[in-house]
Order: structure tokens, then sequence, then C-alpha cells
């Protein structure tokens, strides 16, 4: 019984532990925009790999730059010497005596360089000054693209939760008119035809909501997997808030807005520059090369085969020039290798050039529609709900049958699922349209969070996640 105990309590711990972690997930603060945006931001790893590539291309200007400073070396030795000479073949008017030598040599010298003409390694500057500032575009692309794929993943989690919540309240209203529907057959108010037609509409909706269900589970994963911790009771879009109005322009302005500070131009850009400044350094290095150059040297022997010690000190400066005439077509080789890179690179900015035009304008044009598109849903909204409620007053009165209450009843909630849709999908195509113009930063964020208000208790489920959304509204 001893060792029975300790079993049955750990048996009991980990029963224990699946009950213990879903109150922790029920208890789970709710997640804003901006906190969701922190998150992606910590764990994303194409953000860490940019900055990471950034600092990297960094350390390419010091190494290039340094071509252009003094090289200053210093050497210094020390030797211990055990020596033995013998002379063949001397006469004995030879004076260097034969013999066992040890003795102690030391010296030391310190060396300057400094380059006064190195054509290559200047272009060869100019190329690192180009990679690191498009390695810096990449960067800022990467914390654009971050905001723009957590707000693409939010508002796609939101809509996926509005639409499950509108699938769950046509699915009971449904459910209500086949009843009804039902009813009105057993009384001989009605043909089974209508009865068969409101369960048809019924189960087909029932499917839609198991599918809807499903949505909102991977739009979930989404996020979780964007954040690597769980997403629970998400702020909903507050309607109260008025919704941005679009950008007062012209499409030519946006463009060429947008051919100055799109970042993915930008970076193309540089790229293709940075190109064509290590083509130039490929070509330049057929070009002389001039140093200056100064040195001093100081050697001691305390003894030797000769049989006496020497101190030597050299002194010299001077001017070194470098001429390559023939490297067997290495230079010529390289320099077209280079111009052919720098080619492609520069047509690759021409293609991003047009693909920015085109992106500009599908997001203006976009941005210009989707509120015209909300306007008009929202009145739509308020027809269908006007429509619902005339049909089911004429069905009470006899002049409306059950079919076209649920016609009635399928056009409203189509209606609120128009409009949650076009909501999301005008707040994403307005940072399209940023993105596409120059980039986004966390400060787009904190605007959009401010449209967003934190799910009540009463409209937040036993499982934690907000049922309320922009479609929920009638």
């Amino acid at each position: 019984m001893g060792g029975f105990r300790p079993v049955m309590k750990k048996r009991l711990l980990f029963a224990l532990i699946p009950t213990v972690l879903a109150c922790a997930a029920r208890q789970a603060p709710a997640a804003d925009l901006k906190s969701i945006f922190l998150a992606a931001r910590a764990h994303d790893m194409r953000y860490r790999q940019s900055a990471a590539s950034y600092r990297e291309a960094r350390t390419l200007g010091p190494e290039a730059r340094s071509a252009f400073l003094p090289r200053i070396s210093a050497q210094a030795n020390t030797s211990y010497n055990d020596l033995t000479s013998r002379i063949l073949g001397g006469s004995s008017t030879f004076v260097f005596p034969s013999g066992h030598f040890t003795f102690n040599a030391h010296g030391y010298g310190v060396s300057i360089t400094e380059t006064l003409l190195d054509i290559q390694a200047l272009y060869a500057y100019r190329a690192a000054g180009d990679t690191i500032r498009a390695a810096r575009s990449r960067y800022d692309l990467a914390k654009s693209d971050l905001v723009l794929a957590v707000c693409a993943k939010y508002f796609g989690y939101l809509l996926a939760r509005d639409d499950l919540h509108l699938r769950r309240a046509e699915e009971r209203a449904l459910r209500a008119e086949y009843a009804s529907a039902m009813h009105s057959f057993h009384l001989g108010r009605a043909p089974i035809t209508d009865a068969n037609e409101a369960r048809a509409q019924y189960e087909a909706v029932r499917a839609a909501t198991l599918a809807a269900r499903n949505a909102l589970r991977l739009a979930r994963a989404r996020i979780e997997r964007m954040t690597g911790a769980p997403a629970h009771g998400l702020w909903s879009l507050d309607l109260h808030h008025a919704l941005p109005r679009p950008r007062t322009g012209v499409l030519a302005a946006d463009e060429a807005h947008a051919f100055d500070h799109n970042l993915v131009l930008q970076a193309a850009r540089r790229e293709a520059a940075a190109a064509a400044a290590a083509a130039r350094a490929a070509s330049a290095g057929r070009y002389p090369t001039i140093r200056a150059e100064a040195a001093y040297s100081y050697s001691r022997a305390d003894n030797g085969e000769f049989g006496f010690g020497t101190v030597l000190r050299d002194k010299t400066i001077g001017i070194d020039l470098n001429l390559p005439i023939y490297q067997g077509g290495e230079l010529s080789a390289k320099s077209a290798h280079a111009s052919a890179a720098a080619f492609r690179a520069h047509v690759a900015a021409l293609r991003i050039q047009r693909r920015v035009r085109f992106d500009v304008r599908q997001a203006f044009l976009n941005v210009r529609n989707g509120y015209d598109e909300i306007r008009a849903l929202k009145a739509a909204r308020a027809a269908a709900r006007q429509a619902l409620a005339s049909e089911r007053l004429g069905a009470r009165v006899g002049i409306r049958n059950n079919l076209d209450v649920l016609r009635a009843e399928q056009a409203y909630y189509r209606s609120r699922r128009d409009f949650a849709r076009a909501t999301y999908d005008y707040l994403l195509g307005q940072l399209e349209l940023k993105a596409a113009m120059s980039h986004l930063t966390a400060g787009d964020i904190d605007r959009l969070n401010a449209l967003l208000k934190p799910p009540s208790a009463s409209s937040t489920p036993s499982n934690g996640h907000a049922a309320t959304g922009v479609g929920t509204h009638p």
C-alpha cells in the first residue's frame, strides 16, 4: 500500500493536466491586433532572417573601405643558433676560421603601405554601399510584409468567426422555418413540397456551418503558426468607429510616388546599381594600382659562421606601381560575367517597375470600389432586413408562404456576410495600396487597432472566442 498511493497521485495528476490546460486556455487574456503583431515579429523567421541578412551586409562597408586605409604591419624574431663551420680546401691565407659557434640573433621591423590609386577598389566600395542599401530595403520590406500578413490573417480569422456566427444564426432560423412548414403541412395549410424545400435549405446551411467551423479552426491555426502562441479572444471590429475614407489623390500621382518609394522597386534598383558597380570593378582590374610603401627593420646576430656578429638597420621608402598586362584571359572573363549579371539585374528592376505600376493601379481601384461597395451593401443589408420582416408579416396574415420567408432569410444573411467580407477587404485594400506605394509600419497597426474593441463577457462563448463582429450586427 505504501507504493500504491504515489502511483495513484501521479495518475491523478496526469489526468488533471488536460483540465488545467483547458482552464488556462479559457482564462487566457484577449488579444488585439497589436499584441498579435508583436508576437509575430518575435516569432517570424523570415523577418529575423532579413534582419540577419542586413546585419551581414553591413559588414561589407568596412571591408571595402579598408582598401583605402593604411596597412601597418610589424614583425619581430629571436633565435638561438648552434653552428658548426668547416672550410674545405682553403689555403693557409684564408682568414675565415672553422669551428663551432653558438650565438643569439634577433630583429624587428615595421612597414606601412598606403593606396594612392586603385580604381577597382573604388568601384568595389560603391558596389558594397549599394548592396548595404538594398539589404536595408529588404529588411524594411520584410517588416512591411509582416504587417500586411498579420492584418490579413487577423481579419481572415474575424471574417471566419463572423461567418460561423451567421451560419449558426441562419441554421437556427431555417430550422424554425422547417418546423413551421411541417406544422403547416400537418394542418393542411401548405403542401409537402414547401416542407421538403425548407428541409433541403436547412441541410445545406447545416453543411455550410460545418465548413465554416473548420474554416475558423484553420484561420486560428494560421495565427498560432505565425505567432507561436495560442490565439484566444481576438478583438472584433467596432462599428461605432467610422471606417477610414479613401485617400484623396489621382492614380498618376500614386504611381509616381510608388516609383520613388516602393521598397521592392528600391531594393531591385539598388541591387542593379550594385551589380553595375561590380561590373565596372571587374573591368577596372586591368588598370594600374599605385601604392606608397615605407619600412624600417633592425637585426642583430652576436656571432656567425665567419667568426663575427652583425648589426643591420634598413630604412626604405618608395612607390610601387603594378600594371597587369596579360592574365590568361581571366580579367576579360570576369568582366563579361559581371556585365551579364548587371544586365540581368537591370532587366529585373524594369520588370518589377511594371509590376509595381499594376499593383498600385489595382489597389487604388479596389480601395475606391470597396468604399462604395460597403455603402451599397450596408443599404442592401437594411433592405434585406426590412424585406424579411415584411415576408414574415405576410406569412402571418396568409399572403406569403414559408418559401417566401425562407428566401428572405437567406437573402438577409447573405447580405450580412457580404457586408462583413467587403469591410475586411476594404481595410486590407488600404494596407495593400500603402504597401504598393511605399511600405507599412507599426503605426498602421496602431491605427487599425484603434478600430477594434475587446470581446464583452456576454458575447464571449465558453471556448474563449468572441462571437460578435462586423458581420453579426443587423
